[in-house]
């Protein structure tokens, strides 16, 4: 059933004629270089989610439109807001994707969280989404490893106001409200509740996304942006496989656990001020901007259950000048500062008494840690473009990031707390890295290129892996951890035509110093550079038009994710034979990768019903294995999602979506943590009916 996915699309493409009757294909993106270029003058892969996408979606989670683009996956954990991703990268939370909003990162690297699309405004105000793939270009830092996601908000091109309303089953609804006045004013709320079809898996979400443009003069505009939220969810835990099969619906949580009500708390802030002033041919640009984030929790997936709290706030300016020197050669100087302030604290909430292997008694109130970190960041860059001929461009840029941690404890300085954890001295730490990039595009014609580019990037470690030891005997360690480090190779090609597009990529990632967990010989865990990784693979998205009614959308990605050099549990010996546990992984898959990631959707649009289409989606992922010494292999899934959107008048719309048509148990994600196989199942079918009016 998977294999017949790209099947039908390869027959589609093949053998349907052109038809003339859709609509041109969106190829404009700014996430690239913050100016809006035709996605074929750019020698990378960058992929648009258009808003008349989302609005066929109406997505109750981001996730769920982003799977439009091809090697895309991000997974909506726990039934929640909660998500991890996937992009040219096995299923992680580690920080090689880099999220943004209006090109404002929505957090710290030093203190990434892999559920950062949280805090962008995507209910309250979602113009767009562009992902590029692969490592972003000299305006990105950290995280952009593996992808770069822009959530993009709506701009204020015109005088509206709009009002919509979304139910669901299991009482999810949404209601959603804007007003904006044409290049001034726009100001976006939104409530989201949502009972959850688990146990214990409810959530309430409030956003408010308001803009404000102003002109100094014709040549300089301030648009100053806000974007808060505060979301409550209550916490599930993953399932084991006998509780996935005698009732997926269960929290999974212990009976004690379940009974406090775990709740993950966050709370959300940002304010910025673009300035943008156009002198003839150099353009400058400002952004300053502010953050505040709160996320406290219980960690329902550590066997002891341990209270999260955590207090962040940045401040910190994106400046940047763009030179048009003819209109063959282009340079852009930029300078990124960063200052944030991270308070951490981690307690036992309530007295638990694991069990098994190293079982122990956690008593209620003991502390983990307790610190905070100063994190400052300087990052200047240079890219420059160089038009070769009519057909052939260079761009050539590089970054340098220098990242400073200061670590403030709060706890007394000792080895073991008894339960495997160390607690350091105050202490400075500075990482620096030079990343250059270099890329070469050909337009075979207006229409179409094709490109080659080379791109370093880095993923810094964050504050928690360098300061929240796990073990007495790491000495070593202290001060070593250090950036990863990758080389993205890529080749690709784009062709739009007058209502259908083609785009197609190859890649080779290679990481080294990848950041992986080791152990000490009493099996407590820390963080090393000990791996080199190899992550490549094939593209393919195109859309595609069969008639004047049906047209096909199809994203997909084949991919293969080794260990090139890494031996697991170096130094580690069998206390009961004396022989040693190392295992040597070269060759070996990474866990959760996913062999493919496909998306198709069929898209019916009657000529004889005006504002109405119909829409079928398949969505698919391969086989994977759940551990490093691939014993064990998981299966992936398939499943379907039917939409329907008519359009009754200008102002008035109606949304229909069934999520899991045929209602298929499936499995979202398996892994194996702590020798133990946890389950994120997939959703039930459930439905949703959406009222929309724009007056």
């Amino acid at each position: 059933m998977r294999l017949s996915v790209v099947c039908l699309s390869v027959i589609a493409f093949l053998f349907v004629p052109f038809s003339d009757a859709v609509e041109p294909i969106e190829t404009i993106t700014v996430t690239g270089s913050r100016v809006a270029e035709a996605n074929v003058d750019q020698a990378l892969s960058v992929s648009v989610v258009s808003n008349n996408t989302i609005e066929q979606d109406n997505p109750q989670h981001i996730g769920e439109t982003l799977a439009s683009v091809a090697g895309v996956l991000v997974n909506q954990l726990a039934g929640g807001q909660g998500h991890n991703s996937a992009i040219r990268m096995p299923m992680n939370y580690g920080g090689y994707t880099l999220y943004l909003q209006d090109n404002v990162p929505l957090q710290s690297a030093a203190f990434y969280s892999h559920n950062a699309l949280w805090w962008s405004s995507s209910n309250a105000d979602l113009g767009r989404i562009e992902v590029i793939k692969g490592a972003g270009t000299s305006l990105y830092g950290s995280g952009a490893v593996a992808g770069t996601v822009n959530v993009l908000s709506s701009p204020l091109v015109s005088d509206r106001k709009h009002v919509a309303a979304t139910f669901g089953d299991f009482g999810y609804q949404r209601i959603q409200m804007a007003i904006e006045k044409k290049d001034r004013l726009g100001v976006s709320i939104a409530s989201l509740n949502n009972g959850g079809w688990r146990a214990h898996s409810a959530v309430d979400k409030y956003e408010l996304n308001a803009k404000h443009r102003t002109y100094i003069n014709t040549n300089t505009a301030i648009t100053t942006h806000l974007i808060a939220s505060t979301l409550d969810q209550q916490l599930t835990g993953a399932l084991s496989p006998e509780q996935y099969a005698n009732d997926p619906t269960q929290s999974a949580l212990p009976e004690a656990i379940e009974a406090v009500d775990p709740h993950r708390k966050t709370d959300h802030f940002r304010l910025t001020s673009s300035a943008v002033v156009n002198d003839g041919n150099i353009e400058w640009s400002a952004i300053p901007f502010l953050r505040y984030r709160t996320n406290d929790y219980i960690a329902t997936w550590q066997p002891n259950m341990p209270q999260m709290e955590t207090t962040i706030k940045s401040a910190g300016l994106l400046a940047m000048s763009r030179v048009n020197f003819s209109r063959e050669q282009q340079s852009i100087l930029g300078l990124d500062l960063e200052l944030t302030q991270g308070d951490s604290l981690s307690y036992q909430a309530n007295t638990i008494s694991t069990t098994g292997w190293n079982a122990k008694l956690y008593p209620e109130g003991h502390i983990f840690y307790d610190n905070r970190v100063t994190f400052r960041n300087i990052s200047p860059y240079f890219q420059h473009q160089s038009e070769l001929s009519e057909v052939l461009s260079l761009l050539v840029g590089v970054r340098y990031d220098i990242n400073e941690y200061e670590l403030n404890n709060h706890l007394p300085e000792y080895d073991d707390d008894g339960f495997g954890n160390r607690s350091l001295a105050n202490r400075h730490d500075r990482i620096t890295h030079l990343s250059p990039k270099a890329s070469i595009n050909y337009r075979l014609n207006e229409d179409a290129n094709v490109y080659a580019r080379f791109a370093n990037a880095i993923r810094i470690p964050t504050a928690a892996e360098l300061y929240q030891l796990k073990t007495q005997d790491s000495s070593a360690q202290v001060g070593q951890l250090s950036e990863e480090t990758s080389n993205t190779y890529e080749v690709g090609y784009k062709h739009n035509f007058t209502n259908a597009s083609v785009e197609a990529a190859f890649y080779r990632m290679d990481v080294d110093d990848a950041i992986v967990t080791a152990y000490d010989d009493l099996g407590s865990s820390y963080r090393v550079n000990a791996a080199k990784v190899r992550h490549q693979g094939i593209e393919l998205a195109l859309t595609y038009p069969i008639s004047k009614q049906w047209q096909l959308a199809f994203a997909a990605s084949r991919s293969r994710h080794t260990y090139v050099d890494y031996t697991q549990d170096v130094g580690r010996i069998d206390t009961n034979t004396g022989d040693t546990k190392a295992i040597t992984l070269d060759g070996n898959d990474l866990p959760l990768a996913p062999d493919y990631i496909a998306n198709l959707r069929l898209i019916y649009t009657p000529t004889f019903i005006a504002g109405l289409s119909v829409q079928v989606e398949i969505k698919s992922i391969g086989d994977y294995y759940g551990d490093e010494v691939n014993q064990r292999r998981f299966n992936g899934y398939i499943t379907s999602n039917l939409k329907l959107n008519y359009r009754l008048t200008n102002a008035f719309a109606i949304n229909a979506r069934i999520a899991n048509l045929s209602n298929d148990k499936y499995i979202l994600q398996n892994e194996v943590r702590f020798g133990k196989t946890q389950i994120h199942p997939g959703d039930p079918r459930t439905a949703y009916l959406a009222l929309s009016y724009k007056f």
